[in-house]
């Protein structure tokens, strides 16, 4: 905690001989710590200690789980969901075109950073009911409604899960990751 003290007192120092002035009410502080260690936190009064925060639109928690992360998205595309409404009973959109909105604008609300999450057994049931439940909203089948999950993917013809979509990305981006890793500064000692 001493060093933390003293990086942010370097921090303060380095941005007022840039002409700038670190607002203590909105700087905050997160401990990243897996084990659940208690730190001491007296040294630093300053700044406020948070669990989680908001950053680029993500939330990050100080345990680096993902679950917090995932129920704020599906809620977040939940709600968008409920809001266009209207689309969902409109007779004269057929289901086709529905379904294609469903994938434009509710499932990329959800899928926000999902390249970054870590995401388990019970994460990925999380999200296939929450796509089933996108699904059920779209074509107006109440939850009494004596229908299965398989039958309605088959009626709308859906061959990848959301789940499976979040699996590409995860892997796509660390594709990404690998290959800059490992061939970054090669390309750069072949060119000198």
């Amino acid at each position: 905690m001493k060093d933390m003290k003293e990086l942010l007192k370097i921090l303060g120092v380095g941005s007022l001989e840039l002409g700038l002035c670190i607002n203590k009410s909105k700087t905050k502080l997160m401990i990243v710590d897996r084990s659940g260690n208690l730190l001491d936190t007296a040294n630093i009064r300053s700044v406020d200690i948070v669990e989680d925060y908001i950053y680029l639109g993500s939330q990050i928690c100080n345990d680096g789980s993902c679950v917090p992360e995932i129920k704020r998205r599906i809620a977040m595309a939940k709600s968008a969901m409920i809001r266009v409404g209207s689309i969902w009973k409109n007779r004269g959109i057929t289901f086709n075109t529905k379904s294609r909105l469903v994938c434009a604008l509710i499932f990329p609300i959800f899928m926000y950073g999902a390249e970054t999450w870590t995401i388990k057994a019970g994460e990925r049931q999380r999200i296939d009911a929450f796509e089933i439940w996108c699904w059920r909203r779209m074509l107006r089948i109440p939850w009494t409604a004596k229908r299965t999950s398989v039958s309605i993917l088959v009626q709308l013809g859906v061959s990848v899960r959301l789940s499976s979509i979040c699996y590409q990305r995860l892997l796509s981006y660390f594709g990404h990751i690998m290959w800059r890793g490992n061939s970054c500064g090669q390309h750069r000692r072949q060119k000198t």
